[in-house]
């Protein structure tokens, strides 16, 4: 019997695709190989004419832990060109995206779901930013998005404590779209539905507008940050 792939891919209905990330046993830890399926499943899902909306989820008990550590030490960056982290952070696709996070988001798995459209979580779902105690910074767009997204004192709060935030603290913030009665993923793909029976686009036309603001105020942040981090990944990767 073949191993299962780390992300899958799979239709709901006939407009909404899903993407799941399918690592639960490193707690969906963000390597090479997913960071590959993932950017090769959004080109997919973009480039059928038959999907009009994207879900990205990941198991009932965790969304993603975030980069694997392990393969990181050993010299693996799960990063892509020119999608970057996990095929996606950088990522440009028309299609409407929804995170549906249930269980925890930590790291890289809070900067997937910040590289959505929207992020709907799941009552238990929980987000931190832990990489300060590693001696990185959350880089993948934790600096640059989530400021854009909650106020700067807030985003200071969390990156440099990288206190765990409830579901209830995150949606007061702004840092999500909704909590789910239910699961996330089922809630999400409900709203992927309502998406998919709208007009496609004026949907992405809504969807290009806002990213571009958004845009401008991650890029500066985007940019400054490459020095420094590459070098305190260099020294990470020594220790």
């Amino acid at each position: 019997m073949s191993e299962a792939l780390p992300v899958l891919y799979e239709r709901h209905g006939e407009q909404v695709a899903v993407i799941t990330l399918n690592r639960p046993e490193k707690k969906n830890a963000i390597n090479l190989q997913m960071a590959e399926l993932i950017r090769t499943y959004l080109r997919q899902a973009d480039n059928d004419d038959s999907v009009r909306a994207i879900v990205l989820a990941g198991q009932p008990a965790v969304f993603s832990a975030g980069m694997d550590i392990n393969a990181f030490h050993q010299g693996e960056l799960p990063i892509v060109t020119p999608e970057g982290f996990g095929g996606l952070i950088h990522a440009q696709i028309a299609k409407v995206i929804i995170a549906a996070v249930d269980g925890i988001a930590y790291g890289g798995g809070f900067e997937l779901a910040l590289a959505c459209d929207l992020i709907v979580a799941g009552q238990g779902a929980r987000f931190s930013f832990p990489e300060t105690g590693l001696g990185l910074v959350a880089a993948q767009g934790g600096c640059a998005r989530l400021p854009a997204r909650v106020s700067p004192y807030v985003a200071l709060d969390w990156l440099l404590t990288g206190r765990i935030v409830d579901a209830q603290e995150a949606l007061s913030h702004g840092a999500i779209s909704r909590i789910s009665e239910g699961t996330a993923r089922e809630e999400a793909l409900r709203i992927a539905e309502q998406i998919a029976g709208k007009d496609l686009a004026a949907s992405q036309t809504v969807k290009a507008i806002v990213r571009q603001g958004l845009a401008r105020q991650e890029a500066p942040s985007f940019d400054f940050q490459q020095g420094p981090v590459e070098r305190l990944r260099q020294a990470a990767a020594r220790r």
